[in-house]
């Protein structure tokens, strides 16, 4: 779909932006890509690897410019949000301005411009959310499947995903530029858990969330890692053993030991697929009927159901539970950057 199509992107100068920027540029895609963000000063660093897109500077909390920057798209992925867990949390009120209504004002504005397709980045954080960024994701996700249960010309999808990996703000940036400081690395504790993807990947799922029908989240079945293995994997050293060592601190405001994708609550809405090599959940609205086995193939749009194995999940899927990544999958993402 995105290959020919009109791509808006939210917060678009971020590290999915540059990923889909990115993506395009390799695979020759026709379509225009329009980032829309606050950042001019991330505007001109992606400008000098990526010329031919448009940059505009904007916010998603007016309407009023929204609408017209976006006007002439087909699709939209929206991005744009306030990301870092402390910050979320000094500044709650701000991070429900941008994440919530922000987010109503993505859908307003790709309704009155008949735009095709919007897609809504959510995050691991939103499931059983303990800050306020899960919870603001979370009521992003409720505002786009009450759009797509209205109906009309433009659909709303959903996709859901964890960290990922040398994105702006993330560990792993916070410890290579302490590392070339000389300085201990920082972890807060050695046994947290968490969901990794490379950018790459986060193109990949975003893609195939388009091809689910409006109001469905897909829910790529992500493997997990240790901060502590993640550490010691990046930097080929025991922890123990480290140069400068490391400083153990505290979890910060908000933050959580492991993560969710598919909270227990969510099990008799969720569905599990294996698709080849390619593993994911649907999860499927609160307010829809709980459905039989046979009515599920139904609602997977454009697959043959034939091709499917499927199977309901009897436990939440969480970080700590999930398949481990191996040093050689890691460092197979890292060299996607």
């Amino acid at each position: 779909m995105l290959e020919h199509s009109n791509i808006f992107c939210t917060g678009g100068a971020g590290t999915l932006g540059r990923a889909i920027a990115r993506r395009r540029k390799e695979e020759g895609w026709t379509g225009r890509f329009t980032v829309y963000s606050r950042d001019e000063h991330k505007h001109s660093y992606m400008r000098k690897a990526y010329p031919d897109i448009q940059y505009i500077q904007g916010d998603i909390r007016n309407l009023e410019t929204l609408k017209l920057a976006m006007a002439g798209h087909d699709v939209v992925v929206h991005a744009g949000a306030v990301k870092v867990i402390p910050v979320s949390e000094y500044s709650s009120i701000d991070t429900l301005d941008i994440n919530v209504f922000g987010s109503q004002n993505v859908c307003i504005a790709a309704r009155e411009m008949g735009v095709e397709h919007v897609l809504g980045i959510s995050t691991d954080k939103a499931c059983h959310p303990a800050n306020a960024y899960g919870a603001t994701k979370m009521m992003m996700e409720k505002i786009f499947q009450e759009y797509a249960r209205a109906g009309g010309d433009t659909q709303f999808h959903l996709v859901r995903y964890g960290n990922v990996l040398e994105s702006t703000g993330s560990v792993v940036e916070a410890w290579k530029t302490s590392i070339d400081a000389g300085l201990p690395v920082k972890i807060t504790d050695r046994d947290m858990t968490r969901f990794w993807l490379s950018p790459s990947q986060a193109v990949d799922y975003v893609i195939k969330a388009l091809e689910f029908l409006p109001g469905l989240i897909y829910v790529p079945k992500m493997p997990g890692l240790k901060i502590e293995t993640l550490l010691e994997y990046i930097t080929g050293e025991n922890i123990a053993d480290l140069d400068n060592g490391f400083e153990i601190i505290p979890l910060r405001p908000g933050e959580k030991m492991h993560e969710t994708l598919v909270t227990v609550d969510e099990l008799k809405k969720t569905v599990g697929v294996r698709d080849g090599n390619c593993e994911y959940f649907i999860v499927f609205p609160s307010t829809s009927n709980q459905l039989a086995r046979r009515d599920i193939p139904r609602f997977l749009s454009g697959f043959d159901s034939s091709d499917l194995t499927l199977d309901y999940p009897a436990t939440p899927y969480t970080s700590d539970i999930a398949r481990e990544l191996t040093q050689g999958d890691l460092m197979e993402l890292l060299a996607d950057e």
